[in-house]
């Protein structure tokens, strides 16, 4: 169930990441796929996945915009204090974009979405593998 859970969260994120960049338009997802696809392969690997899937969320998280994610910001956004502590390796109660992106614990929780995406497991995403899995995706988000 937490799988779905974050999946739901991700996919929101995915839908409305123009958003958080202030763009008039939302992305295509073609501009997702190419944003997230770091090294123009034309597949994104898990960790290039997870940078973007970190960086959409602290933009997401920091309402303040002031480059950080107080534990308040967090905890109203959904978060835990008990996550918020364990990812906030500082213990400075400012979570930086670098904390979240060192985070196993965030990453551990990006894991079930990309490997349900990467049906062949290979270890990559292709964009026709995206497609499904976001068209699959829209039946739990109805």
């Amino acid at each position: 169930m937490k799988a779905l859970a974050t999946l739901l969260c991700l996919l929101a994120i995915l839908s409305f990441a123009s958003c958080a960049t202030g763009s008039k338009r939302p992305a295509s997802l073609e501009d997702l796929f190419r944003q997230a696809d770091k090294s123009g392969d034309g597949k994104v690997s898990k960790a290039e996945y997870e940078n973007f899937m970190i960086v959409e969320m602290f933009k997401i998280y920091d309402q303040n915009g002031d480059g950080f994610i107080s534990e308040k910001e967090f905890v109203a956004d959904g978060g835990t204090v008990k996550a918020f502590r364990a990812i906030n390796t500082s213990g400075d109660g400012r979570l930086s974009l670098e904390e979240a992106l060192a985070s196993q614990a965030i990453r551990d929780r990006l894991a079930a979405p990309f490997d349900e995406a990467d049906v062949n497991h290979s270890g990559d995403v292709t964009f026709s593998e995206f497609k499904v899995a976001r068209a699959n995706s829209q039946a739990y988000v109805r």
